[in-house]
């Protein structure tokens, strides 16, 4: 993957789509201390005219000669968010569908997770005795009293004083001095989930007015040998000090541990495969033996309860077989539950589901199991045809002729169509 990003002289060179409305990508130089995180499907902090935003790594490119190349700012990733493989995917989609590439990636990607930098308004001093003299009014004095010692964004002002304020304005009274507006870093909304975890270091602790209580702690933690700090909080409240103590006196050790937010409810008894019916064997094996021999459609007609579910689940266990991954798309999110039951209980947990029903932290957490190969299968609405898997063997798009599969709002896509074309890029 970074073969492809060859460096320039002392400078690596790559192909960049921002997270913003342009249809075009941007060739940007990366300093030699930040050469060696550059692949394909990471992120990038890059300077973006007078902003800082997030972009994307497509690959490896070459200076112009009629501009200068903009240094990247940083790395945002130690592991790319997807494979090299769609970014052919992400460019015919962009060609298409006539819609920016870089929102694309963003639109694919899990929410929140992009960084950015915005404008924040604060009053100068100037701007605190005009309050004080009462030399400005109307709007003017509604922004400098909203304001006093604060700064705040434009859409926060307008929200407190109940007025829309304009950039105009603000701009104006920056002009006279009124005003300070500056560039800040804004945070990614979702990341890892961080909690603290207890274990035992010395389980002999003093003999003093506090010994039961701590041993009591010392006690629990071994049941578990480690225990979410949380948990030991909501099963003794007033234990935090004595925390404290059998930390600072190495009778124990709090470490941060990643969480993962886990979508799914109860767990699945496992089923036992049934004899497939003659028509469900004759689909099977016309499925499975185009496995690994390039691309092919297949339209399976049946009513329902007629079994196209197990037809499903037994292709995807013959490409599981052979070294494949699977995505399943269902129409509507009220089905994903019922299809994603049925895959757990033959599959266990090498299942992952995407829909715009998890939360932020959820899907995040999501895509992370898909990206590191700890899933074979991925089951969603047509948000998951941009599952990052690397092999995909099968994709199955359950109920194909459903109207659900249209995303009717900004990326307008067809996901039935994305399948096609996915898959024929993948062979």
């Amino acid at each position: 993957m970074k073969d492809r990003l060859m460096p320039t002289g002392q400078k690596t060179y790559i192909d960049v789509a921002v997270a913003v409305p342009v249809y075009k990508t941007y060739t940007y130089a990366v300093s030699e201390p930040l050469s060696s995180m550059i692949a394909i499907g990471k992120r990038v902090l890059v300077p973006f005219k007078s902003r800082k935003v997030t972009g994307y790594i497509l690959g490896g490119s070459q200076p112009g000669n009629k501009f200068k190349t903009k240094l990247i700012l940083d790395v945002l990733d130690h592991e790319p968010l997807f494979p090299e493989s769609m970014v052919k995917f992400f460019k015919w989609i962009a060609d298409y569908y006539i819609h920016p590439i870089g929102e694309i990636i963003q639109g694919a990607l899990p929410s929140g997770i992009n960084i950015f930098d915005f404008s924040v308004v604060s009053a100068t001093q100037k701007g605190n005795e005009a309050v004080r003299k009462n030399t400005e009014s109307g709007l003017r004095l509604d922004v400098l009293n909203c304001l006093g010692s604060s700064a705040l964004a434009r859409k926060d002002i307008s929200r407190r004083i109940k007025k829309d304020i304009s950039n105009a304005l603000l701009k104006q009274m920056e002009g006279k001095g009124l005003l300070e507006i500056r560039q800040v870093m804004g945070k990614s909304r979702t990341r890892t989930k961080i909690e603290s975890y207890l274990s035992v270091l010395n389980p002999d602790i003093p003999k003093d007015r506090f010994f039961n209580q701590r041993k009591q702690i010392i006690n629990l933690i071994l049941l578990e040998k480690e225990i979410p700090k949380k948990q030991l909080l909501s099963l003794m409240p007033k234990a935090k000090g004595l925390l404290n103590y059998l930390e600072a006196n190495r009778h124990i050790a709090i470490t941060k541990k990643s969480v993962f937010r886990d979508p799914f409810g109860e767990d699945i008894q496992p089923d036992v495969p049934p004899r497939l019916t003659e028509e469900q064997g004759v689909a099977v094996e016309a499925v499975v033996e185009t496995l690994g021999n390039g691309f092919k459609s297949f339209l399976l007609k049946g009513v329902t309860g007629s079994g196209k579910t197990e037809v499903y689940m037994h292709a995807s266990q013959e490409a599981i077989n052979l070294g494949f991954s699977v995505i399943v798309l269902v129409p509507e999110i009220s089905l994903i539950s019922q299809t994603e039951r049925r895959f757990r209980a033959r599959f266990g947990q090498h299942i992952a589901v995407l829909h715009s029903g998890l939360s932020s932290g959820e899907k995040y957490d999501q895509w992370l199991k898909i990206r590191n190969d700890d899933v074979q299968i991925v089951i969603g609405a047509r948000s998951a045809i941009f599952a990052p898997l690397k092999n995909p063997g099968i994709i199955i798009v359950d109920e194909e002729h459903d109207s659900s599969y249209k995303q009717e709002t900004g990326l307008r896509y067809n996901a039935r169509d994305l399948a096609v074309v996915r898959a024929k890029q993948l062979g």
